[in-house]
């Protein structure tokens, strides 16, 4: 904000825009261009008010729990006053996609997104993620894999190479994991395959010291015909707090 003219960032894919909107409520001046493929994102510097407002859920933990009410039959869950913001729901979109059950009410458009979101149990095909959806879900593609294992057919992800450089090498730690519960998954260079459905069993599974993969194996355990092990679980406190105590609280 105290820049000397007006920085911009140019980008060939949609991004989380979560920093736009908030100074754009506090006062600043952000402009939004499209050229071809290309999409540019400016401040112009200036002072910002302060403001009074209200933080909703994050949307990527609640992807938890959403993602097991699909799975488990017999659930119906409703997550309340959860942020919805479009950059962020991508996961949301494609579960509808591949069959799930999904209602979405928005309840506030203040800053950011948000509402109520009911899940149930729905049978589920496969479906095919491609580069241009990833910067949506990036989160949540761990997810995406678990549940694929519910789904009819094949599942393909592609251009999802930065999952192998967050927390661990997302990619060949959830093949694996998934492998080891009994699934038919392979990695891709950019991505993974996971054929569905495929029954998990019990098993030992590493999280890799990276809290989605911890908890997308610990999400695992509902569904597995054995106990589940999850290695390295105590990153989940990273970012879900309380996490195996909700999972308690949905288990069948």
């Amino acid at each position: 904000m105290r820049a000397i003219g007006s920085p911009s960032l140019i980008d060939r894919q949609r991004s989380r825009d979560h920093t736009e909107r908030l100074l754009s409520a506090a006062g600043a001046t952000i402009t939004v261009s499209q050229a071809g493929d290309l999409r540019e994102v400016s401040l112009s510097p200036g002072p910002l008010r302060t403001l009074d407002l209200d933080v909703p859920g994050d949307v990527s933990s609640a992807a938890f729990v959403i993602a097991a009410a699909v799975v488990i039959p017999g659930s119906e869950v409703t997550i309340l006053d959860v942020g919805l913001n479009a950059t962020r729901t991508g996961f949301i979109r494609v579960l509808q996609r591949m069959g799930a059950d999904i209602q979405v009410e928005v309840i506030s458009e203040e800053v950011e997104p948000s509402g109520h979101v009911t899940v149930r149990h729905a049978e589920l095909h496969a479906t095919a993620i491609e580069p241009a959806e990833v910067p949506l879900l990036i989160d949540e593609l761990p997810l995406i894999g678990l549940v694929a294992t519910r789904g009819e057919g094949v599942t393909t992800v592609t251009g999802a190479q930065e999952l192998r450089v967050k927390e661990s090498d997302r990619l060949t730690g959830l093949v694996d994991g998934l492998r080891a519960l009994g699934a038919d998954a392979d990695e891709l260079p950019d991505g993974f395959v996971v054929r569905g459905p495929s029954g998990l069993t019990g098993g030992s599974v590493d999280g890799q010291g990276d809290h989605r993969l911890a908890m997308t194996f610990g999400l695992a355990a509902l569904i597995a015909d054995g106990r589940v092990e999850v290695v390295g679980a105590e990153s989940i406190g990273d970012s879900f707090p309380g996490f195996f105590e909700t999972l308690d609280q949905l288990a069948p």
